[in-house]
C-alpha cells in the first residue's frame, strides 16, 4: 500500500498571480481550499502517511500555512533553483523518501474526492512491471486549456510518448503519478549532464524504455490552475461535480435552492479571500429583525422571509462543504441551520394553539433537540430516534429535505390557522432524519 508521497510547490505560477495576490500559487484558494491543503488532503484520504513538499518560491509561506492550520503528516523538501525546470524539485525530495514507490502529484491540480483512490487502484499493480504509472484522460474535448496540456500517447495500457508539442496523441496527462525511486538515477543524469532537468523529458525516456503505464481516468474530475480563467473553471467544475453526483440535488425543491445558492457560491469564490463568516452574520442579522417585526406585528406570514434564508445558507454551506472535501470550521451555533430554523418560525411556534403557554414550551424543547450535544443527552435522542421506523435516505434528502418544507410552510403560513400552522415547524425540526443525519 502507498504509504508516501511529494507535490511539487516550488514554481512561480506567474500567470496566476496577475491576479494581484501577494502570495504563492500553491495557497491561491480554488473552491475555498487552498490548492495544496487539497492535495495533501486527498493523499491523506487514501492512507499516505509521509508527504515531502517541496517549496521555493516563498516557500517560507506555504511552511507557515500548513504549520498554522495545524496540517500534519508533511515534510519540507528546499528547491533554491526554483526558477529552472520542475525535475529538479522533484530530486530534491528524494533524501526525503524511503527506498519505495512514491505517489507525485503537482500542487497546482484539483481532482475529485474519489480521483486517488481510483487512480491507485488501477495503477498500483502495474508498478510489479513498470516504472511509472501515470493517470490520463481520453475526452480531449473535455480539457480546458489543450495548448497547454501534456498529451501522451498510449499503446497497449503503455505510455510509448509525452510531451506539451506532440503532434498526434490520444490522451492527455492529468498530473498524478506512481513512481518508482529508479526514477531519481535518471533525473540525476540529465541533471548532471545539462544543470538542468524536467519531468516530462525524463518520462520520455521511461516511454523509450517501455517502463511507462497509464491508469485511465476517463470520466472523473481534473483540472490544472494555471490562470484566473482556469481557477474559475476549476471551482464550477468542482461544483458541477457535486451536484451531478447527489441524486438529492434533482428533486424539484432541492434544484430550486441549489441553483441559486451555485451561482452565489461561484460568484464569491472569486473574491479568493472572501470572509464567509461576515456574510453569514449578515444574513442573520436580516433574518432576525425580519423575525422581531413578525412577533411585534403579529405576521407569522413574514417568517417566510427568514426561513428562506436560513435555508439558502444551509445549502451554500452543503455546496462549500462537499466542494472543500474537509470540514468547514467548527460551526457557531448563532449561526448554524438549526439555530435560524428556531429563530425564523418563532413566530408560527409562538403562536400554536392561540397562546404562548402551549407555543413556548414548544420553543423550549425545539432548543433543548438543537443544544443536545452540548447538552449532554445526544445519545439519549439518538436512542428514541432508534424507535422510530427507519426512513430511506433518498426520502429523507428529498421529502424531507428542508427546502420542501419551506414551500410547504410558505403555503400553510397563508393557508392554516394560526394555532395550527405552529405544530409543523415543530414536528419537522423534532423527527426530520435530516436533522439528525446533520448532527450524527
Amino acid at each position: 500500500m502507498m504509504k508516501q508521497g511529494v507535490i511539487l510547490a516550488s514554481g512561480l505560477g506567474s500567470r496566476l498571480n496577475s491576479e494581484g495576490r501577494n502570495e504563492p500559487k500553491p495557497l491561491m484558494p480554488v473552491g475555498g481550499m487552498a490548492l495544496i491543503e487539497r492535495v495533501i488532503t486527498l493523499m491523506q484520504n487514501v492512507g499516505i502517511e509521509k508527504i515531502v513538499v517541496v517549496v521555493g518560491y516563498r516557500g517560507d509561506q506555504i511552511r507557515e500555512y500548513i504549520n498554522k492550520n495545524n496540517i500534519r503528516g508533511v515534510v519540507f523538501a528546499e528547491n533554491p533553483e526554483y526558477n529552472k525546470k520542475n525535475g529538479i524539485s522533484l530530486l530534491r525530495a528524494r533524501d526525503f523518501l524511503d527506498d519505495a514507490p512514491f505517489m507525485l502529484s503537482m500542487s497546482d491540480h484539483i481532482f475529485s474526492e474519489n480521483f486517488f483512490a481510483d487512480f491507485l487502484e488501477k495503477a498500483e499493480p502495474k508498478l510489479e512491471k513498470y516504472e511509472v504509472v501515470l493517470s490520463i484522460d481520453r475526452n480531449i474535448e473535455g480539457v480546458f486549456d489543450l495548448d497547454d496540456a501534456t498529451k501522451v500517447v498510449t499503446e497497449n495500457g503503455e505510455i510509448t510518448a509525452i510531451g506539451k508539442d506532440l503532434p498526434s496523441y490520444d490522451a492527455v496527462d492529468t498530473g498524478l503519478f506512481l513512481c518508482k525511486p529508479d526514477i531519481f538515477a535518471r533525473l540525476q543524469s540529465v541533471y548532471d549532464e545539462t544543470g538542468d532537468v524536467s519531468i516530462s523529458n525524463v518520462m520520455g525516456s521511461v516511454a523509450a524504455d517501455r517502463m511507462f503505464a497509464c491508469a485511465e481516468m476517463t470520466g472523473h474530475l481534473w483540472q490544472d490552475v494555471d490562470t484566473p480563467s482556469m481557477k474559475n473553471e476549476a471551482e464550477e467544475r468542482l461544483v458541477d461535480d457535486y451536484i451531478e453526483k447527489n441524486r438529492s440535488t434533482h428533486f424539484f425543491s432541492n434544484r430550486f435552492f441549489i441553483k441559486i445558492a451555485k451561482e452565489t457560491v461561484l460568484a464569491l469564490f472569486k473574491k479568493e479571500h472572501f470572509d464567509w463568516e461576515f456574510f453569514h452574520t449578515a444574513v442573520f442579522v436580516v433574518s432576525l429583525i425580519i423575525t422581531a417585526v413578525a412577533l411585534f406585528e403579529d405576521l407569522i406570514q413574514l417568517s417566510v422571509l427568514p426561513l428562506f434564508f436560513t435555508t439558502f445558507m444551509s445549502y451554500i454551506d452543503k455546496i462549500r462543504k462537499n466542494v472543500r472535501i474537509t470540514c468547514l470550521k467548527n460551526e457557531n451555533f448563532i449561526l448554524s441551520w438549526k439555530f435560524g430554523f428556531i429563530l425564523s418560525t418563532l413566530p408560527a411556534v409562538l403562536a400554536a394553539c392561540g397562546t404562548v403557554f402551549v407555543g413556548l414550551p414548544l420553543v423550549v424543547v425545539m432548543f433543548a433537540v438543537a443544544l443536545a450535544k452540548h447538552l449532554g443527552f445526544l445519545d439519549f435522542l439518538m436512542s428514541q430516534r432508534a424507535e422510530l421506523p427507519d426512513v430511506d435516505e433518498s426520502l429523507s434528502q428529498t421529502l424531507l429535505a428542508p427546502s420542501l418544507f419551506w414551500m410547504v410552510y410558505s403555503v400553510a403560513v397563508f393557508v392554516l390557522p394560526e394555532w395550527l400552522t405552529g405544530f409543523l415547524p415543530f414536528a419537522y425540526f423534532i423527527f426530520a432524519p435530516c436533522f439528525y443525519d446533520e448532527r450524527g
